[in-house]
Parts: C-alpha cells; sequence; structure tokens
C-alpha cells in the first residue's frame, strides 16, 4: 500500500511542478506567421515595388496556405502514422501512442522485433529469453496477439486459424522504427485492435547503394549472421536482407535456429503515384524446456514457417492522399504433439484523405479479409470466414486551441453479424508547451475460427468481445528537448470469450461470452536530451486488473540512457517490474526484479565497426509467465548474464 501511494504521490508532485514552471505564451499558429512566411511576405513586398503585386500575393497566399496546412497536419515533429493513417505529431493525437526510434532500436541487443518493446511504457512482454515467444500485452491485454494488432508497413499480420502473432516470425534486421497505440484502434484498424495496436515501419533506402554484413557470436553458443543490401535512385529502390541466428537456448531443452528473408521494391510515376512490394519469409524451429510441466513430455518443439506479403499503391497530391493495400499471411505450423496445420489471410485496405480544407483532415476507408484455416490431424477440418468494414474519421482544429478528433466504424462479420465502432476525443492546448486530451473509445476482436469450429469446445455462435476506454492526458514540453506525459485510463471488457460450463453437455466446457476485464492506471514517460550527446527516458507503468492478475506487472518502471559522440554510441537500459503474479486474484506471486543492459558500439572506420552487448549485467535470478500455444502456462526462467560480440562490415 505505501509503493502504491509513494507512486501515486510522485506523479502528481511531478505534474503540479511541470504546470507550474513559467508558461510561455501561446502561438497563434494557425493565423500568425513564421519566419519562413515573414520572408516570403518581405519578397512579395519587393515584387510589389516592381509591377508584380497581383502575382506576388497570390503566390504569396498559395504558399502562406501550403505553409499552414503542414504546419497544422504535418508538423516536423516526433510524428506517428499508425493513430490516424496518416503523418501526425504525437501531441496532435488525442490516442495514446509511443514511438520507439532508431536510436533507441539501436541500444537493444535483440533478435525480434517484439523484444524491441520490452522498455515500452505500457507494454509486458511475454518472453521465453532471447529467442522464440515474445509476446505483447497492451494494458494487460494480449493473449498471444489475439487482442491486439500487429502490423508491419501496415500490412495486418495474423495466423489464420488462430488469430494470434507468432511473435518470433518478426525479424529485426529490417526494422527502422516501431509505433505503438496503447489502448482500442478499432475504428481504424477494426477486430485485431480490441487493445491497441503495433506498427514495424521497416527501412527504405535513401539515395545511393547501402550494404551492411553483421556477425555475431555470444552466450549459450548463440550465432548470428545478418545481410543487409538495397539502393535508392530518383524513381525506383530495393530493400533486401537475410539473417540466420542459432542458440543452444540459455537452459536445457531451450535450443533455437531460424531463418528469415525480408524484400522491399517500390517505384515512382510522375509526380504523385508511388508502387511498393513486400515480402517476408520466415522458417525457424524452437525447443522448449519442461519446466512448466508436472508430467513432462519426452520432447517439446514447436516448427513454424510463416510469409506475408503486399503491393500497395498510393497517391498523395496537394490536399489528397489515396492508398490501395492487397496483402496475404500464410504459414505452416507442425509442432511436436502431432499439430499439424495451414492458415492463410487475404485482405485488402482502401483509404482516401482529404485535407483540402483548411483546418480539417477526412479520411474515409474500407477493408475486407477472408481468413482460412485447415488442421491436418485431430480434429481434422477445414474452415473459412470473412470480415470486412467501412470507417471514417475526422480531424478538426477549431479557434486555434482545441483540436477535436472522431470517428466510426461499421463492421460486419460472416460469422455473426454486425458491430457498430465509435470514438471521439478532444486536446486543449493551453500553450505552445502545454496541453491536455480526454478520449472515449470502444474495442471489439471478433471470434476466431478455433473459436467457432475446431475443437469440441468450440462455439458457432459467440459474439464479438467488447471494451469501452476512458482517458485523460497531459503533456507538457520543458526546458530544451523535454517532454512529459501522463495518461490516466479506465478500461472496462466484457463478453469476453472464454471457457465455461455447458448447460448442455457433453461437451462439459464450452466456450461462453462471460468474461469482462476491469483494469485502471496510469502511464508516464519523460524524455529528451541531456546534452547534444546524451539522450535519456524514463518510463513509468502502473496497472491496476482487478482480478485478472495472472501475467500482468502491476508496476513497471524503465529507465534508458543513450550517448552518441563521434564513433561511439553507447546505452544503458534498465527495467524494474514488482507487484508481479501467475495466477488470478494476486496468488502466485513471482519475484520482483531488476534488469541492467548495456551495449557499445564503435565506428573503427567508414567500413568496419564493432559492438559489444551486456545483456542481465546483475546476473539476475527471475521468471516470467508464458502461455505456450500448444503447451503449458507457466513461470518460464530468464537468461542470466549473457554477452555478444559483433563485427559489422559495410563495404
Amino acid at each position: 500500500m505505501k509503493g502504491k501511494n509513494g507512486l501515486k504521490l510522485g506523479i502528481l508532485i511531478i505534474s503540479v511542478i511541470l504546470i507550474a514552471l513559467p508558461l510561455s505564451p501561446f502561438p497563434n499558429y494557425l493565423n500568425s506567421e513564421s519566419d519562413g512566411d515573414q520572408e516570403k511576405k518581405v519578397e512579395t513586398a519587393e515584387e510589389v515595388q516592381t509591377g508584380d503585386s497581383r502575382k506576388s500575393k497570390s503566390e504569396g497566399a498559395e504558399e502562406a496556405e501550403r505553409r499552414l496546412k503542414e504546419e497544422i497536419f504535418h508538423p516536423r515533429e516526433e510524428i506517428i502514422v499508425t493513430a490516424t493513417m496518416t503523418p501526425k505529431a504525437i501531441k496532435d493525437c488525442t490516442v495514446t501512442a509511443s514511438v520507439v526510434i532508431p536510436q533507441e532500436l539501436k541500444a537493444l541487443h535483440v533478435t525480434n522485433a517484439m523484444n524491441a518493446l520490452m522498455f515500452t511504457p505500457g507494454i509486458f512482454v511475454m518472453r521465453t529469453g532471447d529467442f522464440g515467444r515474445a509476446d505483447i500485452e497492451i494494458r494487460g491485454l494480449g493473449q498471444r496477439g489475439q487482442r491486439i494488432g500487429v502490423m508491419v508497413d501496415g500490412r495486418p499480420e495474423k495466423m489464420g486459424l488462430f488469430g494470434c502473432v507468432v511473435t518470433q516470425t518478426f525479424p529485426f534486421d529490417n526494422v527502422e522504427r516501431i509505433e505503438v497505440v496503447r489502448g482500442p484502434a478499432s475504428v481504424l484498424y477494426g477486430s485485431d485492435a480490441l487493445g491497441g495496436m503495433v506498427n514495424i515501419i521497416t527501412h527504405t533506402p535513401q539515395k545511393g547503394w547501402e550494404t551492411e554484413a553483421l556477425g555475431s557470436y555470444g552466450s549459450f553458443d548463440t550465432r548470428r549472421f545478418t545481410l543487409r543490401h538495397g539502393a535508392g535512385f530518383e524513381r525506383f529502390g530495393y530493400y533486401l536482407t537475410f539473417d540466420d541466428s542459432r542458440s543452444d537456448g540459455h537452459v536445457a531443452n531451450s535450443a533455437y535456429a531460424g531463418r528469415s528473408f525480408t524484400g522491399k521494391i517500390y517505384s515512382l510515376f510522375g509526380q504523385s503515384w508511388r508502387l511498393t512490394l513486400n515480402g517476408k519469409y520466415y522458417d525457424g524451429k524452437k525447443y522448449e524446456p519442461l519446466v512448466t510441466y508436472t508430467t513432462p513430455p519426452s520432447e517439446l518443439w514447436n516448427d513454424y514457417k510463416r510469409g506475408g506479403f503486399d503491393l500497395t499503391l498510393s497517391y498523395q497530391s496537394g490536399g489528397q492522399e489515396f492508398s490501395l493495400k492487397i496483402y496475404t499471411d500464410l504459414g505452416h505450423h507442425v509442432f511436436s504433439d502431432g499439430w499439424n496445420s495451414r492458415d492463410h489471410v487475404y485482405g485488402g485496405v482502401l483509404r482516401y484523405t482529404l485535407t483540402n480544407w483548411k483546418y480539417n483532415e477526412l479520411t474515409l476507408g474500407a477493408d475486407l479479409r477472408l481468413l482460412q484455416g485447415k488442421s491436418y490431424n485431430f480434429p481434422a477440418g477445414q474452415w473459412d470466414k470473412n470480415e470486412g468494414g467501412f470507417f471514417l474519421q475526422d480531424h478538426f482544429v477549431l479557434k486555434n486551441r482545441l483540436i477535436l478528433n472522431g470517428g466510426f466504424r461499421v463492421n460486419r462479420d460472416s460469422s455473426y453479424g454486425w458491430e457498430f465502432v465509435p470514438s471521439v476525443g478532444a486536446i486543449f492546448l493551453l500553450n505552445e508547451r502545454t496541453s491536455c486530451r480526454g478520449l472515449i473509445s470502444k474495442g471489439f476482436r471478433s471470434p476466431q475460427l478455433s473459436e467457432l469450429y475446431l475443437y469440441p469446445t468450440s462455439n458457432p455462435d459467440l459474439q464479438p468481445e467488447r471494451i469501452w476506454n476512458y482517458e485523460l492526458g497531459f503533456s507538457r514540453k520543458f526546458w530544451t528537448g523535454f517532454n512529459f506525459d501522463l495518461t490516466l485510463f479506465l478500461m472496462k471488457g466484457r463478453d469476453l470469450i472464454q471457457l465455461a460450463v455447458n448447460p448442455s453437455p457433453p461437451p462439459k466446457f464450452k466456450l461462453a461470452n462471460l468474461g469482462q476485464y476491469k483494469a485502471k492506471g496510469l502511464e508516464a514517460s519523460l524524455r529528451g536530451q541531456i546534452t547534444g550527446s546524451l539522450m535519456a527516458s524514463v518510463f513509468v507503468t502502473y496497472l491496476e486488473p482487478g482480478e485478472e492478475t495472472i501475467g500482468k506487472a502491476k508496476q513497471k518502471y524503465d529507465l534508458s540512457l543513450i550517448f552518441k559522440k563521434g564513433r561511439i554510441f553507447s546505452s544503458l537500459m534498465a527495467q524494474y517490474v514488482t507487484d508481479y503474479y501467475a495466477g488470478n486474484n494476486k496468488t502466485n506471486r513471482l519475484s520482483s526484479f531488476f534488469l541492467l543492459n548495456a551495449k557499445m558500439d564503435l565506428d573503427l572506420s567508414r567500413y568496419f565497426g564493432l559492438f559489444l552487448a551486456i545483456n542481465n549485467i546483475l546476473d539476475t535470478d527471475y521468471k516470467i509467465y508464458v502461455n505456450l500455444p500448444g503447451q503449458a502456462a507457466g513461470a518460464y526462467p530468464m537468461p542470466g548474464r549473457s554477452i555478444h560480440f559483433g563485427l559489422r562490415i559495410k563495404p
């Protein structure tokens, strides 16, 4: 109780101090002129004197309006695409969002993109160590990716049969940044985004050639080789990667071997059109230790083969943006217990955004997808379903101080019918440095093929899971480049799908919409530049999930220090987790733990570089709750101190 009160008091004191700091006058940025506009005004005056005033005034007005739209809808700050489907400053988003930027990704030594989120506020990663599962939970919602959405460059990534995310199949070798929306995002992304959204943005080469080879070796006989190559030209570009990773694992029977390939090709047509082809293929096998079993099997492993491809046609000109994405996900899964399945997802997303009005941005869109799955053993069978929807979202700036954002989705699923999803939010700009925001949003998740048809406990009459989310936020920019953000949230879920006693057996149990979820909490962050070479971040996550405490960390604190000067890049990452349980109703408490990771990267020359990474420097002995597909759930031992070093070559 003391810890809880101390946390709340600390956040309150920080907030009061930040609000009390001297406030700068709020600029009338919607009507005022920037330095560039003032320069343009001087140029126009000179042209008037030369007798070309009418033409110059017209051009000046057009230029001023263009600059104004850029300032309102595409500010030159840290932006996020996932929150609104168009580039938007995080401070102008009513949803709670965060971005893992390239410097932060470089500071980590991880093997897949999901593990790169372990130091992000509001997120906890249920992982099996450096390799294998890395299941994301946002504000306590995840269920192996069934209750949150994961995308790669906007392409939804789901297993067609179970609707889950196979997290080890997301390579880290082509990741440019990762964007996260914390809380329901179903208006734009449908049933994938009940609890939030993760969008992995991959690297696009700039002008010229890019080639890099990286090899590393470390603890547990871990070996990695990564090759990246690409090029960017005036009208065409491509980027290809290959990664081979192998390890004996940090405990007995936890070996891993996996290969992944990714590719991106893009071409520009005229001044406004762009065509992009993305693809990936993964083939990996992970052995699992038997620590979670009372009566363990003789051997336990999962073999995954997964691919994903999308073709995107986009257009941008003036105040209009258009995109059409056609995509597919496919996989073949074989487990040691005899499981053998294939799945496919085929889909498309159409979006049109209009910003011709000075203070308004309107987005319309539609999506459709077909999910298919086939099991070759018991229970053998083949199933499919489809779902699609229409969505609308509007972003409006009012009276220089107020940003309004609202939208809705009308969704139809072939298994249960229609669902209506609204969202409304507002941001009040107190001054150029300070803002407050509020949000009410609904999320939903459609029942998956496995829940509808696959097992004897399945139920074809299932309805979607639903959740309402309420948020209040406060943001403050102060000093030089420091940003503070505080979010308070309350989530109320109902109709969650869970096993219940079957009133008409057999079978004895059957899936039903009986579960509830009520969680509240806060997320606070402080990020900025201490000096020109040193960047620091502090994140506080507090989650009160009610009775649903299994695998949900109540308190998580993250700290990162990143130093970059000349040829030296180094980082120090720390995390403390407490009030953590492997059972509901605060049962089976797991030990609190403190992690400390460090990494140093040195460019020896233009062509060669070295790095040294030490994870769990203090050799902390700790466990994390995991729920492995088709296997047991329980506390999984994490790696002790591990050391990895590598060589980077850029010919």
